[in-house]
């Protein structure tokens, strides 16, 4: 199966769904095994450049010498570090590549001849309607096809020697508001209107329209205005708008074709253009060409019920994800709230990052990095699908671990596509989105707004099981020693008289060490307080080595230790004490101390059958230790 890697960019949050699916429309029309790839970024459309950065770290997602075509299109990436990266990636891939609407060295071009289509623009108002003085409002000035046609512009201007100023043109976006604010920004520095103002698409055409009738003055009586591309805009705004059309589908099935084409060895010419065509309307004085209305009031209609309808599911979707416990619970609410998300499967890939903060929900974890440890720039070599969504059921058990994309989106069924989408928190990368044959969904729009809902809610959900673990770092913090790391008086208050009501509940018996360190005092004296704290250490550690962590370790005073051992048997408590005596002689001979260190103790192993208290039996404990240590004085003489 060979496979075909789509690089694209959406229009602010819209994906652009044309090159995709001229791309199907070709690989269907072909016996070709091949299968489609799309990697979909939206990282030009929001004023917070950490979120862009997260968005486009998709793009260090795919190994494109898996792959044996690359399609790009990068024109609406405003960042140049981005564009220079994918190319670079892609030219060292050595894989044929193909780009859309830019040309890049080394690489294959398809796209419409925008000088050509915009001199057929500037040349109908020159010789149809005798325009001689101009304004151009045009898309961003960086932009590979806004620079082709202003070449154009400048040149025919040129030829037919009119003359023209830099500030006659004015650079902006590809949005409606750049027409409006551009045509009041050429007021100011203009004292006359133009004959003809010519704009980089029809957004802006209806933009400077609209700008102009808040003037007072009216296109085309008082100057002409026309726009590029064909949008509904053009046909059904009043006045129509000049245009011109080319089907976009058209690129991406040329471009499967150039790929074919090489594949099976053929010589393929370095620029392929797809057709234009040129489209007078009202806004030149030409008149535009009868349109049914009302069909496009009714597909409006249909279009807003559609909509609210949509609109209705992920309010019912962003309220279920606000009851989940976990991802995994999370992305099962998708198919169910959004009936609407067609496609035959879908895949919820994550750094396993996200589950660290729950994954040992009883003991907290110092080692876990302050900022969650998730990347900012590519993926970890291991992730975890943790939902797969397939022909309608949902794979239950444990989340899948995968290296890389493949094979694990291998798909035997040709004529197949995988959408790629970024998951991440701002500028840190989570994981990513997959959706299998999602063409209804690019040309729906409907992505968007479900991915925002289902990050929204596993960053809330991440946030909260992170203050949770502080919270609990917090408290471990309130109830541990800071010197020894053994729990403290409170600690002792809080966790041994929650043992001791639980074993008094389970019938259960347990053990309970008295320790008290020898010759505190004479070492403090002799040898200063800091070494009666390293000795205090030592026997700490040796504690800490010798119980498990389900055992309660507990400094109750200066030089005072209290174990309590939770599953001891009654024949191991002698033992545990005799190993953690014999571990502070090596504690202590490691740490070269200049001085014994040692410790008496006590051992006692609870009755819960009988009315003793805790207190009771720490007692008793207490006195078993103090015979012990008087007996081992009067051992020494």
């Amino acid at each position: 199966m060979r496979k075909i890697a789509l690089i694209m960019e959406g229009w602010k949050r819209y994906i652009t769904y044309a090159w995709p699916s001229g791309i199907l429309q070709k690989m269907k029309e072909t016996d070709e095994d091949i299968n489609l790839y799309i990697f979909n970024s939206s990282g030009g459309w929001s004023l917070d450049e950490k979120y862009n950065t997260g968005e486009y770290n998709i793009h260090h997602l795919p190994d494109f010498k898996e792959f044996d075509g690359i399609i790009l299109d990068l024109n609406n990436i405003g960042r140049k570090d981005v564009c220079e990266f994918v190319i670079d990636k892609a030219k060292k891939s050595g894989k044929p590549v193909i780009s859309i609407a830019n040309e890049i060295e080394d690489f294959y071009y398809v796209g419409i001849d925008n000088y050509r289509a915009i001199q057929n623009v500037i040349a109908h108002l020159y010789e149809k309607h005798a325009c001689q003085s101009y304004w151009f409002i045009m898309g961003g000035k960086e932009n590979y096809e806004n620079q082709k046609r202003v070449l154009a512009l400048k040149e025919f201007l040129e030829k037919h020697q009119i003359t023209y100023r830099d500030d006659d043109f004015y650079y902006g976006s590809y949005e409606y508001g750049c027409g409006y604010e551009g045509f009041r920004e050429m007021r100011q520095r203009h004292t006359k209107l133009p004959d003809a103002v010519i704009c980089a698409n029809d957004n802006i055409a209806v933009g400077v329209c609209q700008a102009a009738s808040e003037e007072g003055l009216s296109v085309p009586d008082d100057f002409c205005v026309t726009g590029f591309d064909n949008f509904d805009k053009a046909v059904y705004f009043t006045p129509s708008i000049t245009t011109v059309s080319h089907i976009r589908e058209e690129v991406g099935y040329a471009c499967a074709d150039i790929l074919i084409r090489i594949w099976n060895g053929e010589d393929v010419p370095k620029l392929t253009y797809t057709e234009t065509t040129f489209i007078p309307a009202e806004s030149c004085g030409c008149g535009g060409e009868m349109i049914n209305r009302r069909e496009h009031a009714k597909n409006q209609i249909m279009y807003g019920i559609e909509t609210d309808n949509f609109e209705e599911q992920v309010i019912a979707l962003e309220y279920a994800l606000m009851r989940c416990n976990n991802v995994r619970e999370m992305t099962k609410w998708i198919p169910k709230c959004i009936p609407a998300f067609q496609c035959d499967a879908m895949y919820l890939v994550v750094d396993d990052r996200i589950n660290d903060y729950k994954r040992n929900p009883d003991y907290v974890d110092s080692n876990l990095p302050g900022d969650d440890g998730f990347m900012v720039c590519g993926y970890p070599e291991h992730m975890v699908v943790e939902l797969a969504y397939e022909d309608g059921k949902i794979s239950e058990g444990k989340a899948q671990k995968i290296e890389g994309i493949f094979p694990m989106f291998d798909y035997p069924e040709r004529g197949s596509d995988f959408l790629f989408l970024p998951l991440h928190f701002r500028e840190r990368t989570v994981g990513y989105f997959v959706i299998r044959n999602a063409v209804y969904l690019m040309e729906k729009q409907y992505l968007f707004q479900v991915l925002r809902v289902l990050t929204s809610a596993m960053e809330n959900l991440h946030k909260k099981e992170k203050l949770e673990y502080l919270n609990k770092e917090l408290s471990e913090l309130y109830v541990r020693d800071a010197m020894t790391g053994l729990y403290n008086r409170m600690g002792y208050q809080r966790l041994g008289y929650k043992l001791f009501e639980e074993k008094k509940q389970d019938k259960e018996d347990f053990a309970i060490l008295f320790m008290d360190m020898d010759r505190l005092k004479y070492i403090n004296d002799h040898f200063g307080h800091e070494c009666g704290d390293a000795a205090i250490k030592v026997i700490a550690k040796a504690i800490l080595k010798n119980v498990s962590k389900e055992d309660i370790p507990v400094r109750n005073g200066g030089d005072e230790f209290v174990v309590f051992l939770r599953k001891a048997q009654k024949k191991e408590v002698d033992e545990i004490a005799a190993r953690i005596v014999a571990d502070i002689g090596i504690q202590t001979r490691n740490e070269q101390l200049p001085f014994d260190v040692s410790v008496s103790v006590g051992s006692i192993y609870t009755d819960i059958s009988t009315e003793k208290t805790l207190d009771d039996y720490i007692r008793e404990a207490d006195e078993v230790m103090y015979k012990n240590k008087v007996n081992k004085n009067a051992q020494r003489g």
